[in-house]
């Protein structure tokens, strides 16, 4: 991890440091996240391979997601699983995100938060994702009805590591979830609402993290380098 995002990275850390203890799992390069025991790779016309880093030195991650072809997205992405989180519970996920120039920067999903044993089709739960190079939050899967229609945030620019983290509370319609986006450091989406599927109580939870290319939708192949990853949780 480059020093200015390490420092990022403690920051946030020591900003809810009077908070509960979160657990908490830092994989600093591509080695170290590949080794995660139950981690799972998703590749549908996707591959997912360490690299080198294309402006350093170290070892990287590379997601590479073919086309969209007869209405199947490419996918490259990791997959790590965690004890399910419900209701008041909180989430956060920090990574490293490089795209290349030339990479298209739309309709590209980065991280997706979701239950797998909801009892639900198609693992509901919330994405993140780029939207003509801007991030934004996808509500669809979870009976959000649409995605934050939330366009403020900047651009990423190709050619340069960014830190982007997404600091989740987990809530319902009746106790809202508060979803706050952060790129290098800056917030850059504030939103509150539905966080969680919307299923009955006892299953409301998500239980994955899903990062890379979940999903690409466009009409040529997308590549992603991805760094240091930190994931938080406040069961």
């Amino acid at each position: 991890m480059y020093p200015l995002f390490r420092s990022l990275v403690l920051l946030l850390i020591a900003a809810t440091a009077a908070q509960a203890a979160p657990l908490v799992e830092h994989h600093a390069t591509a080695p170290d996240l590949m080794a995660r025991p139950d981690l799972r790779l998703q590749q549908q016309n996707g591959t997912l391979a360490p690299a080198p880093d294309p402006v350093g030195a170290r070892q990287v991650i590379r997601a590479r997601a073919g086309a969209k072809q007869a209405g199947k997205v490419g996918k490259a992405a990791l997959i790590l699983p965690f004890d399910p989180l419900g209701p008041g519970s909180r989430i956060r996920v920090t990574a490293e995100l490089f795209l290349p120039p030339g990479t298209p920067a739309n309709s590209i999903h980065l991280f997706d938060l979701e239950c797998k044993f909801c009892g639900q089709p198609g693992n509901p739960g919330l994405r993140l994702y780029l939207r003509h190079g801007r991030l934004r939050v996808d509500r669809k899967k979870i009976g959000g009805g649409h995605a934050w229609a939330d366009d403020s945030a900047p651009a990423l620019t190709s050619g340069r590591w960014h830190l982007v983290t997404w600091d989740l509370r987990l809530g319902t319609d009746a106790a809202p979830g508060h979803s706050q986006v952060y790129l290098d450091g800056k917030s850059v989406l504030d939103n509150r609402g539905r966080t969680l599927p919307d299923v009955p109580a006892e299953r409301a939870a998500i239980d994955r993290l899903q990062i890379g290319i979940t999903a690409n939708s466009n009409p040529e192949t997308v590549t992603l380098y991805l760094g240091a990853v930190t994931l938080e949780r406040w069961p």
